[in-house]
């Protein structure tokens, strides 16, 4: 793909003036833009306001020129530059020891669990509340639908993701400073504001007045929804802390808190997320009902009577759509169904019982009725 096919004249104009750059009008009835800064009053930068044939070539050079001109690496402004209309997250996944590579069931989780912050972050948008029965608002469902999965990136694992600033219209409860805002960018600036505020009263011993507050509140920012995604990007046996970066796209102002610090979640922090978690969360959700899923590890023991029981490891498919890792204990003869499931390929299980929340694998309490699905 091209550059031209990928940044407009506009485009590179917006990038600019969100850095200071400003338009020299006298240019414009020549169908050239020229940008010119007080903080380099010598310099200019001068490119067709049209896509001509030689187009990414001067782009090109513009590009280079400005990277000369700041000091900044080309390649940096390149990746700005693709991603000018969207705000753009970046989840960097950090721990001790080897760090070539991730489990992949994690890495699976890490995805879900990224989309399940989205969603609740927009769901909190459209209603705000401390726990949402489900996360599935026709509004949260576009936003998921319009973000974008990014190429990855240096360092360590890090997962990128745009959302197009100007590519909804829906109506929110949620206002900040700039009333005007567009819908995707109150969901991203209000995940910020709700990270940002969990962070804060974690390293300040502020968890319970925080969970008082957003229990009083008319319009909370943290859902026990938020909470349980976070949870997910966190992996028991990798034991890995977490970055959370914002971007913000040169269409729109950037929020007054765009230099806010990257906002950083220690491995210890998961423990106090897991907290506030099981105090937003509405207690009669833990109901009794029936999952269909796949036998991912055994962990049963053998019996004087010469049969294996004990804790197997599921992965369920929840109503909405999305799977997740749960523990449960079964007895001899559902560990044998499980046994002959896990060693056969494509096979499914049904079991009835409650699916607790907090972190993966998730604990399904009362487990009874397990089935071996047959094709």
């Amino acid at each position: 793909m091209s550059e031209r096919s990928l940044i407009t004249p506009m485009d590179l104009r917006d990038f600019l003036k969100a850095r200071g750059w400003f338009l020299q009008k006298e240019a414009l009835q020549h169908r050239y833009y020229a940008m010119s800064s007080a903080q380099y009053p010598r310099r200019q930068l001068v490119f067709p306001m049209d896509i001509t044939a030689d187009y990414d070539e001067t782009l090109r050079q513009v590009i280079g020129k400005f990277a000369d001109i700041t000091s900044t690496k080309w390649q940096a402004i390149w990746s700005e530059l693709a991603t000018v209309r969207d705000d753009v997250l970046r989840f960097r996944v950090f721990f001790d020891g080897d760090d070539r590579s991730l489990p992949l069931s994690y890495a699976s989780t890490l995805v879900a669990s990224t989309e399940k912050l989205l969603k609740a972050s927009a769901c909190t948008v459209v209603i705000p509340r401390t726990n949402h029965p489900r996360l599935n608002l026709t509004e949260a469902n576009q936003f998921v639908e319009k973000s974008r999965f990014n190429q990855t990136e240096e360092g360590s694992f890090i997962l990128s993701v745009s959302c197009p600033v100007n590519s909804m219209d829906a109506q929110s409860r949620i206002e900040f400073d700039a009333d005007d805002a567009p819908f995707v960018r109150k969901v991203t600036l209000s995940l910020q504001k709700a990270l940002g505020e969990l962070v804060t009263a974690i390293e300040g011993d502020a968890l319970e007045t925080l969970v008082d507050d957003l229990k009083a509140s008319d319009a909370p920012l943290i859902s026990s929804n938020l909470c349980d995604a976070l949870l997910g990007m966190h992996d028991e046996h990798v034991d890995n802390s977490l970055d959370i970066g914002f971007e913000w796209s040169s269409l729109r102002e950037a929020p007054k808190l765009h230099n806010l610090p990257r906002l950083r979640f220690q491995r210890d922090y998961f423990s106090r997320v897991e907290e506030v978690r099981r105090e937003l969360i509405a207690q009669e959700k833990d109901e009794m009902d029936s999952y269909i899923g796949t036998v991912e590890r055994l962990e049963g023991e053998m019996g004087e009577d010469g049969r294996r029981s004990g804790p197997v490891v599921l992965a369920l498919l929840l109503p909405e759509g999305e799977i997740v890792r749960a523990r449960t204990v079964l007895d001899a003869d559902a560990y044998f169904k499980a046994d002959k499931a896990h060693m056969s390929a494509g096979a499914y299980v049904r079991v009835t019982g409650v699916l607790r929340q907090g972190r993966q694998p998730r604990a399904l309490t009362e487990a009874k009725s397990f089935e071996l699905l047959t094709a």
